[in-house]
């Protein structure tokens, strides 16, 4: 994590500046691990989209990326050898690094695009893909209920920070009950393992490190009274308790304005629940970019509560009128990621045969080099069956993995020695 954080944008949807003084607000501040940050090296990921193959005395490189490739390829210098190496902010920026093949850039907006590069001709033959890890959200484990009930209104998956704008969506609640006679049974899920619920129902913060927490929730109970009335706290979730939230929610709600592309808000969508976003959202990154696809929720037209309030209650009185897990698995989730990585860097479609439609899961000669190398198919490793040479977190883990690909294709990784 580095630089300046843009908290004027926070909870301002119209900022008055010319576009690319906003842009340069949004590139001076990043969320990657850079290599005079060693505290935060076991939080560095090595996530392999492909991984290299080599079948009938053919080769192909692989392609990773990492919030932390400075510091792996300072490390492991020759994965350039055997892979396209994709960094990634977990912001709206740009990554920092200078040493990517490929950036995840969250939105394709080619006029950002075309100012950043000119700006920064450095990095004027990095390939910009409109990706981020929340577009990596594995649809097989994010799915809806069986049989939803559905008995939560509002689901809303958020840290405590101020860049979260959690106080409208409590201003909202109030507005609603007022307005429509009826309170919103909301979750709240905060991903947090440092606050604890006590047996009576209330927070203890006590264990807290970050201020902003206690701060902002404070502020939450002062704008509804009794918060419990509202909302139910549950500060932190697994994955499995996750999914039964969401899935069981009536929407997923977003407050954030200003942010990277969100977690939450994909995977509510691929658990079939519509989300409610604010339009301006992200808007200065975005450009022209949707939000979301087709019927998947609605976006809040005003940044203030009331709108939130009528937005909310339009989608949870029309479920039928929302499609999001359909247009999830059109749009995003893995298989798509990889399509849309595919289509950005022409070197697959020259080199791997009979390639057609970007769809490498269903090409024989990625099946059997899969195979051949790593004893599963690609679709399996793609959905981490294997999830040591996929997904690896931490030095140690990266190590382990790195080894395996060096040991396997031990010639192509020292050819430039």
């Amino acid at each position: 994590m580095r630089g300046k954080y843009p908290v004027e944008y926070f909870e301002n949807p119209d900022i008055n500046k010319p576009i690319q003084e906003i842009w340069d607000d949004i590139e001076r501040f990043t969320l990657e691990i850079l290599n005079d940050e060693p505290n935060n090296f076991h939080l560095l990921k090595f996530i392999v989209l492909i991984p290299p193959f080599k079948y009938k005395n053919k080769f192909i490189k692989g392609a990773f990326y990492s919030q932390g490739l400075d510091v792996i390829l300072e490390l492991y210098p020759q994965l350039k050898n055997i892979f396209f190496c994709g960094a990634i902010s977990m912001w709206s920026s740009y990554p920092w690094t200078k040493n990517a093949d490929f950036y995840l850039a969250c939105y394709e907006n080619k006029q950002r695009e075309n100012y950043y590069k000119e700006k920064y001709k450095e990095k004027k033959d990095i390939t910009f893909i409109p990706l981020q890890d929340v577009d990596f959200t594995n649809e097989n484990l994010f799915v809806p209920s069986i049989s939803p009930k559905r008995n939560i209104d509002v689901i809303c998956v958020s840290t405590l920070y101020p860049v979260k704008n959690l106080t409208i969506l409590a201003k909202a609640a109030k507005i609603y009950e007022h307005k429509y006679k009826e309170p919103l049974r909301i979750t709240f899920v905060l991903g947090s393992n440092e606050i604890k619920k006590d047996t009576n129902g209330n927070l203890n913060f006590s264990n807290c490190t970050n201020p902003d927490n206690v701060k902002i929730f404070n502020s939450i109970s002062e704008i509804l009274g009794d918060s419990i009335k509202y909302m139910n706290f549950i500060p932190w979730a697994e994955y499995k308790d996750l999914i039964h939230l969401y899935a069981n929610s009536k929407c997923c709600v977003l407050c954030s304005l200003f942010e990277g592309k969100n977690r939450s808000i994909f995977e509510a969508m691929a658990c079939n629940t519509p989300i409610v976003v604010f339009k301006q959202y992200n808007q200065y990154s975005r450009g022209n970019f949707p939000i979301f696809r087709e019927n998947s929720g609605e976006t809040v037209s005003v940044f203030s509560p009331e709108c939130l309030a009528d937005t909310i209650h339009k989608v949870i009185k029309n479920p039928t009128n929302y499609e999001p897990r359909e247009n999830y698995c059109k749009y995003y989730g893995r298989k798509n990621f990889i399509k849309t990585l595919i289509n950005y860097i022409p070197y697959y479609k020259e080199n791997i045969p009979d390639l057609k439609d970007n769809d490498i899961i269903n090409n024989t000669w990625i099946d059997l080099a899969c195979f051949a190398n790593y004893k599963l198919s690609y679709y399996d490793f793609l959905y981490s069956r294997n999830p040591l040479v996929q997904n690896a977190e931490g030095l140690k883990s990266i190590e382990y993995a790195v080894n395996i690909y060096k040991t396997l294709f031990k010639e192509y990784y020292y050819s430039n020695c």
